[in-house]
């Protein structure tokens, strides 16, 4: 277990919530729009930059090894949707290029997706950007975040995202915006594509890619199949204003969201029995056997609330369980295509991480390649903090790796003359 997690642990400030759940027809909205990548209606359509104030402008730079380049459009989530606030609406993202490539046909170029937290460009050009180009000949895209930098909403503090909803506006933001930077940089002739993330970030590189669903080099660090975890028991939970989430989830707002959320009878059973010390099989006549929609109904939840009851003063673990459950609907990778290219993806995760836990009891948290079937993961020493410190050249390294797997997959799958 990592001491720097432990220290960290004691000195969370960022609140999260603070506002809520947030408004229903906007997680419906989402829902719905994850379903269609789910069934294949991809956003391949976001090409059209002449619709979307796109912008891109050589800067000056005093480097030797790179060329420097800044950019901004409108985000389709906004301009397709109108699913994300004004002050988040414009995507800006620098670009890093080698100042000569090595191979003209071999232009490998990826994006980089901010951690929790990281509300400039500077570190993921310091530490990744930079050294990619200088070490490996590999360019990169960073993206700003919404809700992060010049991007976040006036009534936000620091990372302080005020709804849930917001992170998966941002989740979905960010899967629409990294598919139209990948579109063109398809459209400018870079065939080696590459997308990846460290904690936050590598989660929605996963989703990214599997939405995208085009071959692609997939090195998701710091993070796993799931973030359910992450918001209902890591340490960013220590952050959560419960107090709030609990006082706004009614039986009304269950009712709301019975019809999207899906998690089988067993599935539900395990958790409530291993994870929450509730025996479902005494409560059968309350408890339809079906989805974790008709779960949860009015008849059976104030049987599972005094269950589940309030312990120590800890947020009423229903509230816990509902956060769980929507979380992993909106990112569960299961509940989005599998990548196209799963052999070139590389999954890089701390040893003892307690921000992303990946508890090997739980039934609910799928292995990662059993997900990616033929993706490769690497384990390095540390906690997630250390980790995301001290670990940017195995980062760098496995980015440069999944190129490298992704030129052979190519290689092994185009038709010989």
């Amino acid at each position: 277990m990592s001491l720097v997690d432990k220290i960290v642990k004691r000195m969370v400030i960022t609140s999260f919530f603070g506002d809520g759940w947030g408004d229903q027809e906007t997680f419906v909205k989402l829902l719905q729009l994850r379903q269609s990548y789910k069934e294949g209606v991809s956003h391949h359509i976001y090409r059209d930059r002449n619709n979307s104030e796109f912008q891109l402008t050589e800067e000056k730079s005093s480097s030797k090894h790179v060329r420097f380049y800044t950019g901004s459009f409108i985000s389709p989530l906004y301009r397709e949707h109108g699913l994300i606030p004004p002050e988040c609406k414009t995507c800006r993202f620098h670009v890093i290029l080698p100042r000569e490539w090595e191979e003209e046909s071999r232009r490998r170029i990826c994006l980089h997706y901010a951690a929790t937290g990281d509300h400039t460009f500077w570190r993921r050009y310091r530490f990744l950007a930079y050294p990619l180009a200088k070490e490996y000949n590999v360019g990169s895209v960073i993206v700003e975040n919404p809700f992060y930098g010049t991007r976040k909403p006036k009534n936000q503090v620091r990372s302080g995202i005020r709804h849930v909803s917001d992170l998966f506006t941002m989740g979905s933001a960010l899967v629409l915006e990294g598919g139209f930077l990948l579109n063109w940089l398809q459209d400018e002739g870079y065939t080696q594509l590459g997308i990846s993330g460290i904690s936050l970030g590598g989660h929605n590189a996963s989703l990214t890619s599997a939405v995208w669903n085009k071959p692609i080099a997939t090195v998701p660090c710091l993070s796993w199949s799931t973030a359910a975890h992450t918001f209902s028991e890591g340490i960013i939970s220590n952050g959560c204003m419960w107090s709030v989430l609990q006082d706004q989830l009614s039986p009304s707002r269950l009712e709301e969201i019975r019809d999207v959320i899906r998690v089988t009878d067993t599935e539900i059973q395990a958790m409530l029995e291993e994870r929450y010390g509730v025996v479902t099989q005494k409560q059968t006549d309350n408890a339809p056997a079906s989805h974790v929609s008709k779960l949860l109904n009015m008849q059976y939840l104030s049987t599972l609330t005094n269950s589940l009851g309030v312990r120590n003063g800890s947020p009423d673990r229903i509230t816990t369980l509902y956060m769980r459950l929507l979380i992993d609907e909106f990112s569960n990778l299961k509940n989005y295509p599998i990548v196209a290219c799963p052999e070139a993806a590389i999954v890089v995760v701390a040893k003892s991480d307690l921000y992303v836990t990946r508890p090997e009891d739980d039934d609910m948290i799928d292995d990662i390649s059993e997900i990616w079937p033929g993706c490769e993961i690497r384990v390095v020493n540390g906690g997630h903090i250390s980790s995301y410190l001290t670990h940017n050249h195995t980062f760098r390294k496995a980015i440069n790796d999944a190129f490298d797997k992704l030129d052979l997959w190519v290689e092994s799958n185009t038709p010989k003359n």
